[in-house]
């Protein structure tokens, strides 16, 4: 059983794609648990489904709270979904195990959060954006690249915002299976076309069909 602890400060949407994920068995063999720096929809949605869960004060200054409980946990993979830059010394001690999404094709618009990055790329007429799944240094948003998708910008910004988090969801997904050296889907179908990328834009290519998680399971993500 691996062990993949969300660091948090928002709703999780990436936390609840993973949970929902290994509710209808589409992944298998995980743990979750949830360390958030402040009560937030992250930590509701742990406590409603007795997901493991700690509330932490967190300053780069003071980390002993957070090295402390991740001590304990052990985890396998850090998946840093918090506002906050984590401090040398963390990212030292959990090296190749933090990993972080941001909503843009890194490096571009690095540094900004959120849906910050999606807004600056429509301003600035970008014809292509797309998530980046990637591993935290001791840089803003500068670790190596994992997994990445792209799709255009021919749609209203609200509809980009959406399609970002759901293409943010499987490349963070395909990142966390290439971390730790194997699977996690049960069902998988891969769909490779000679340009090396999915016919969904992804790349690395997905080893699943993007289409297992239909619009019911995003319907049920969104409201829970």
């Amino acid at each position: 059983m691996k062990k993949i602890v969300f660091l948090a400060s928002g709703n999780g949407g990436n936390l609840k794609f993973f949970y929902l994920a290994q509710k209808y068995n589409f992944i298998s063999g995980i743990r979750l648990s949830v360390v958030a720096d402040r009560e937030c929809g992250s930590i509701e949605f742990a406590r409603k489904n007795d997901l493991e869960h700690y509330v932490i004060k967190y300053k780069r200054s003071d980390v002993k709270e957070l090295t402390d409980i991740l001590g304990e946990i052990k985890p396998d993979i850090i998946v840093t979904n918090w506002h906050k830059i984590i401090d040398e010394d963390t990212v030292r001690a959990f090296k190749g195990k933090l990993v972080n999404l941001h909503y843009s094709l890194l490096p571009a618009f690095g540094g900004l959060i959120g849906i910050e990055p999606i807004k600056n790329a429509y301003a600035q007429g970008c014809k292509y954006i797309g998530p980046t799944c990637h591993l935290v240094d001791e840089g803003v948003d500068t670790g190596e690249i994992i997994s990445q998708a792209i799709f255009k910008t021919d749609i209203p910004v609200n509809e980009a915002i959406e399609e970002m988090f759901h293409k943010g969801c499987l490349i963070l997904l395909v990142g966390v299976q290439q971390l730790l050296g194997e699977e996690l889907v049960v069902k998988t179908i891969t769909n490779v076309d000679s340009y090396g990328l999915s016919s969904w834009g992804f790349a690395p290519p997905l080893d699943f069909d993007e289409l297992l998680f239909n619009e019911i399971f995003w319907k049920e993500l969104a409201e829970s």
